[in-house]
């Protein structure tokens, strides 16, 4: 088995498991009578998340404490993306404006958490991700860091070599919602739509304990 095919292999896993989490939720969210969100699943209880000592694109550390205290969306991408994730953080940037009216501490911070830390060096992410807004944050670290950070929370990566010896990154595009314990409190596959999404965000802000 190759180390493409082991990386595929450890993802299909990882989706078997966290869709299980997803019905689960579902089941626990019919009896607790939690918000009705258009799209997103909501996870009940919320879930830790993965243990994480990263960097930022300032070159300063990135771990659980940067995720207490307020509400983070997570995507997972790479500044050499041709398509999905240039559509999906101007999309998350539109959902940033849509969400200005709320309280300060109740604005989500938008986090893009590297798939491709080879090339998405600190410098590299300061670049791309204030292209689309002055406030996303670019998260990167070492390969196998990132990976199984990746990889425990369902987002399968798979590293495709091209002649030339160059590269491809294929990902998932969900999005999570973090809350301010620093736990995963829902997520949300594509299709994405901004109102959709502004809107389950909002129903899961409201009805969190802390809001």
């Amino acid at each position: 088995m190759t180390r493409n095919q082991s990386i595929g292999l450890a993802a299909v896993v990882a989706i078997v498991a966290i869709a299980g989490g997803m019905l689960l939720s579902h089941a626990l969210l019919d009896r607790s009578g939690g918000p009705t969100l258009a799209k997103a699943t909501l996870l009940e209880p919320a879930r830790p998340l993965p243990p994480m000592a990263f960097v930022d694109q300032d070159n300063q550390p990135f771990g659980p404490e940067r995720l207490r205290d307020r509400w983070s969306i997570l995507f997972f991408g790479f500044t050499h993306c041709p398509d999905v994730c240039p559509t999906t953080l101007a999309l998350l940037a539109q959902v940033e404006k849509q969400l200005t009216d709320l309280p300060t501490e109740q604005r989500p911070q938008i986090v893009l958490m590297s798939v491709d830390p080879q090339r998405d060096t600190p410098e590299q992410l300061a670049k791309y991700v204030k292209s689309f807004s002055p406030t996303f944050t670019g998260v990167t670290g070492t390969q196998q860091a990132m990976h199984e950070f990746a990889l425990k929370l369902g987002v399968p990566v798979a590293i495709t070599q091209q002649p030339g010896g160059s590269y491809t990154v294929d990902h998932s595009a969900a999005i999570f919602i973090v809350d301010p314990n620093g736990s995963l409190r829902a997520l949300s596959s594509t299709p994405h739509n901004v109102p959709i999404i502004a809107s389950d965000y909002r129903s899961i802000v409201a009805a969190s304990p802390r809001s």
